[in-house]
């Protein structure tokens, strides 16, 4: 999804299923992007939001996984091509480049689900799932905030 393509998202709503399977993908990106920076970044402050992610994205997961029983759902996949490019791209960088690209990625990714999140948490079909949304939006846009003021060097 591009920045035209969650901003357009926000102001209509997302199908559940939508909803899951962005969410699903985009949450184990997350945590698969920031376990890579874990081991390959050298700068402290990339080192501890990287940490905060994989702790809160696997908090998140969990909460994902609850609600999706509870609302009798099934899990979508979580992986896609874009962010499988996405993982290959970073995996390929190393030093200051990889450092860059990687809070990029992390700019990117969260205003795309904090748009989502947004749209779906106002207007949805699905009780239990905008519940998560809901619960879930305001440490979203805390990670962007965080995400707009990291300085990868």
């Amino acid at each position: 999804m591009t920045r035209s393509t969650a901003s357009a998202q926000a102001g209509r709503e997302v199908s559940t299923d939508a909803f899951l399977k962005q969410t699903a993908v985009g949450n184990q990106f997350e945590i698969d992007s920031s376990k890579l920076a874990l081991s390959k970044s050298n700068s402290t402050d990339v080192k501890a939001f990287a940490s905060q992610m994989v702790n809160d994205h696997g908090a998140a997961g969990t909460a994902f996984k609850k609600a999706v029983s509870d609302a009798k759902l099934k899990e979508p996949s979580t992986s896609d091509d874009k962010h499988d490019a996405i993982l290959k791209d970073l995996r390929a960088k190393s030093g200051p480049d990889f450092d860059k690209a990687y809070v990029e990625a992390q700019k990117q990714a969260h205003i795309e689900t904090v748009a989502l999140f947004e749209s779906y948490a106002k207007d949805s079909d699905n009780q239990r799932i905008r519940q998560f949304a809901q619960d879930l939006l305001p440490k979203l846009r805390e990670h962007l905030d965080h995400a707009r003021k990291l300085s990868p060097s």
